[in-house]
């Protein structure tokens, strides 16, 4: 009789989407309530590597977001107690989070992208960066996740707030021109794009609130887009999800300028997994349940060194 394999299901976090990776957290119980492991929880906080060591687990299973999570730090914390974890490696991890870095290499692999700036606060503060491209354009963080500390600039007198207001997230900060048109997400399962979603705020732009508040937001599966753009989004997305080296899932976003040209503009390496989320909503819509989802996330950990010297 094989081992019940033991999966520590990390939430939490010290980032600022510890709600949300609580959430992500409580839906993965439910589903490991069904599946033949032995799971328990633990909150990812600065006694982390203590807690791993001591728990001893088989696998984990990383249920977090954003900064101390999804940039490779819990990632390295597991590589180093050589423990197989879910989702990417350390260097996939830290790039997708790093929207700067991923910037570059959208551009430098020819993938389609808005027109960008970027400015190191270390260097420059906010009050004395001049910014070349003319508005609107938006502002955000370079290493943080469901929109925190975003803004679009459409006036010249809401720049500046902007910039204060990404920069108490990170000291790198992106300034993006703005692309009208569709958004649009394409996720990443099993290393292949599942059927894309259009996603339509009812209100404002995509924004935290929009993204995690329940019927803010009206979700087309598949998008009502010509089929040929939707199938650029999937070759875009899956050449971005293997240029960054990431692995089993992510969900690629875009802005498809007049419905016609779709324009990359970032990539999550450990999507959102609550009831609203978009990952999960696509795997159900091709056939793919919630448990299935998750036995995959467990059945795939693994680390960036496995079976190496």
């Amino acid at each position: 009789m094989s081992k019940v394999k033991k999966v520590a299901v990390l939430v939490g976090g010290m980032g600022a989407e510890r709600e949300v990776s609580i959430n992500t957290g409580n839906s993965f119980v439910r589903a490991l309530k069904d599946l033949p492991y032995e799971y328990f929880v633990v909150d990812a906080k600065e006694d982390l590597p203590r807690q791993l060591m001591d728990l001893k687990p088989d696998v984990v299973l990383i249920a977090l977001h954003g900064k101390y999570a999804e940039d490779g730090t819990v990632q390295g914390i597991c590589e180093y107690l050589k423990i197989p974890y879910s989702g990417s490696g350390v260097m996939g991890s830290a790039l997708a989070l790093h929207k700067i870095m991923c910037k570059h290499l959208f551009v430098q692999h020819s993938l389609p992208t808005a027109e960008y700036e970027y400015f190191d606060l270390r260097l420059t503060p906010a009050n004395q960066i001049k910014i070349r491209m003319p508005l609107p354009f938006v502002v955000k963080p370079s290493r943080e996740g469901s929109s925190v500390g975003i803004s679009i600039c459409k006036e010249k007198n809401e720049v500046i707030p902007a910039l204060k207001l990404a920069a108490e997230y990170d000291y790198m900060i992106l300034v993006e021109k703005f692309v009208p048109g569709m958004e649009l997400t394409v996720p990443i399962f099993r290393n292949k794009a599942l059927t894309p979603i259009e996603i339509v705020p009812k209100t404002s732009f995509y924004d935290y609130q929009r993204k995690y508040t329940k019927g803010a937001t009206d979700y087309f599966l598949p998008p009502r887009l010509d089929v040929n753009v939707v199938e650029q989004c999937i070759k875009i997305g899956e050449r971005a999800f293997q240029i960054l080296e990431l692995r089993t899932y992510a969900r690629v976003d875009f802005r498809v300028r007049d419905n016609v040209e779709p324009m990359i503009m970032e990539v999550n390496a450990l999507p959102g997994c609550t009831e609203t989320s978009l990952v999960p909503k696509s795997a159900a819509h091709d056939g793919i349940s919630f448990k299935e989802f998750i036995q995959e996330l467990v059945e795939s950990s693994t680390l960036d060194y496995a079976n190496l010297k």
